[in-house]
């Protein structure tokens, strides 16, 4: 193959992966633990669990998107039994959030989603490689976070 046709079945490959891991994803999200979660709800969800006590600021840094847009997303997982609010002792303006029982389902359900993509895109490289995989996907998430306004 020369390079050209290389680079043209990677962008359609990558088109492809896009917009089919946006679909499952929303899908396996929106099923998980009965809780009909948006992927932005799910997102946080994720951050309250691998940093318990984080706060509004926190998550909406860390998903890149507005206070007001976690806002409303922390206030449905709220009412959906997912998250629970404790206010800040040294700041009462703020507000803690930690999983529910409910919330560490949808947690675990979301990282089998995870763990099944993941094999599967393993499964057929060998583990000598997987080094190479890993410094090309790195190379992508870099140039995401360069374009990140």
């Amino acid at each position: 193959m020369t390079e050209q046709e290389i680079r043209a079945l990677l962008n359609q490959v990558l088109k492809k992966m896009f917009y089919r891991v946006l679909r499952l994803q929303e899908k396996s999200v929106s099923q998980a633990a009965n809780a009909n979660l948006s992927r932005t709800e799910m997102h946080a969800l994720e951050i309250v669990q691998d940093c318990p006590g984080a706060t509004l600021t926190q998550i909406a840094e860390m998903l890149d998107v507005t206070k007001a847009t976690v806002s409303v997303s922390v206030n449905r997982l709220v009412k959906k039994g997912c998250l629970k609010k404790t206010k800040i002792q040294d700041d009462r303006r703020k507000s803690a959030l930690q999983l529910t029982e409910k919330g560490e389902e949808c947690c675990k359900k979301h990282k089998q989603f995870h763990d099944t993509m993941i094999d599967s895109m393993l499964k057929d490289f060998d583990i000598a490689s997987w080094p190479e995989l890993l410094k090309g996907l790195q190379a992508l998430l870099e140039f995401f976070e360069r374009l990140r306004i």
